[in-house]
């Protein structure tokens, strides 16, 4: 079911019930959610276990079922399904509506974090840190490496030798764009899919 985003002054208008705000039902009251760090779609959200209300924007927002509510009828905003690959919590989510409670609901997103890392080859020296943004992650022999912090999947990385070893030079490839950068990707199919960045030490 397509949501219905109303501005500040339109949801007054319908709790105060001066205007028909294209909800169905006998109340007289919109129920709204906030919607914070949805970054794709597919969140779907219920109301008493109906009403469904599909969250179609990527941005944060101000959501509300389409079924109108009589004053201080209960509510209770669930979670019917999440986008892929991300995690979505609930606040506020329960109550009876009127002017105060409306739009005390909120719904926060984060996406699913994934380990960034891969192989190294060639080092003999000691002194190799890796970078990637504010990260970073001392290596000292060869074989598998990761940062000690997951990333969250979709976010952008780049990964760069921040010092390079004592008496030797290591370059970083591979990845998803093959220059140790490219974007965190989820597949349950392949736990390494993002333990492919290579660096080799010469």
């Amino acid at each position: 079911m397509k949501s219905k985003y109303l501005s500040a002054a339109a949801a007054l208008l319908c709790v105060a019930g001066l205007a028909a705000c294209g909800g169905k039902g006998n109340g007289s009251i919109q129920l709204g959610v906030n919607v914070i760090g949805i970054d794709r779609t597919g969140l779907v959200l219920q109301n008493n276990g109906g009403d469904d209300l599909e969250i179609t924007g990527t941005s944060n927002a101000q959501y509300f079922f389409k079924t109108l509510m009589a004053p201080d009828a209960p509510f209770s905003v669930t979670i019917k399904t999440t986008p892929d690959n991300v995690s979505c919590v609930l606040a506020n989510n329960t109550g009876k509506i009127n002017y105060y409670t409306y739009l005390q609901s909120t719904v926060t997103c984060t996406p699913d974090p994934y380990p960034l890392g891969g192989t190294i080859s060639g080092l003999t020296g000691s002194g190799l840190v890796l970078a990637n943004g504010a990260q970073t992650v001392g290596v000292a022999a060869n074989g598998n490496w990761q940062f000690g912090s997951p990333i969250g999947n979709g976010s952008v990385y780049g990964v760069t030798v921040l010092s390079q070893p004592t008496n030797q030079t290591c370059t970083v490839t591979g990845g998803t764009s093959g220059n140790g950068s490219g974007t965190i990707k989820a597949d349950k199919t392949n736990i390494n899919v993002n333990l492919t960045v290579v660096v080799t030490c010469k």
